[in-house]
């Protein structure tokens, strides 16, 4: 009986998954510019689950479980406290040494302008924070693809690892430079390397990843918000 070889069905799965989230996006970009990360990755998300299962592994094999036993469990809050850090830290160093060379593109604020003075657009973009940043970021990039490309590379020894955690947040910053222009890609990759090398650290576990994306996502939206109507505003 032929038996798929192991690296070229995980280099045929990388080409379908991300190869999906490119074309569906470049699509949804004449259509709803706005929402065509989310809905191009939510394809992904659907394309790698059908592939993962018909490799007979499932999306705990890549990284979406809990740590067995209590312990691993109460680390989850110093991990997720580490990753804002690391989010926190990404972003001074970004603000204070490459936005004067490279700014963020002004279609940024174009993309959330909805948010202003609407609750209902508030909760839309606080869930796709959660759904899509949280989740669907994670699953497809630092889970999916990074372990998807040390199958490729066949295994995670040695320089393995290291370099599918460097071309993954390439991949991940080139994916938003359509809002953001290339300050704003570079600046979303070195938070996806710093994702990276933090899902490699916790033993390639997504859930402190997932809540830190999450809830920094949420957060942000927030801001916006209180900003429109004045809360945030000093005196």
């Amino acid at each position: 009986m032929f038996k798929t070889n192991p690296k070229l069905a995980a280099v045929m799965d990388l080409i379908l998954v991300l190869g999906t989230a490119v074309l569906v996006k470049a699509v949804m970009m004449n259509f709803a510019w706005k929402f065509a990360g989310p809905i191009s990755l939510l394809s992904a998300v659907l394309l790698a689950s059908w592939l993962i299962r018909r490799r007979g592994k499932r999306w705990s094999d890549y990284g979406l479980k809990l740590p067995p036993g209590w312990k691993s469990k109460l680390l989850l809050l110093p991990q997720v406290l580490l990753m804002l850090s690391v989010m926190i830290g990404v972003s001074v160093a970004y603000k204070t040494w490459l936005n004067p060379i490279l700014p963020i593109a002004p279609s940024l604020e174009d993309r959330f302008a909805d948010i202003a003075n609407s609750p209902g657009f508030l909760a839309l973009w606080i869930g796709i924070a959660i759904i899509h940043g949280g989740f669907f970021e994670e699953m497809i990039y630092r889970g999916f693809t990074i372990m998807k490309l040390t199958e490729v590379m066949g295994g995670r020894e040695g320089w393995r690892m290291p370099l599918a955690i460097v071309l993954q947040s390439a991949f991940f910053g080139v994916r938003h430079m359509y809002y953001q222009g290339v300050g704003g890609a570079l600046a979303t990759g070195l938070m996806g390397l710093g994702f990276g090398l933090m899902f490699w650290a916790f033993k390639r576990n997504l859930w402190p990843l997932i809540i830190a994306h999450a809830s920094t996502g949420t957060l942000s939206m927030s801001v916006r918000y209180l900003d429109s109507i004045g809360v945030t505003e000093p005196g």
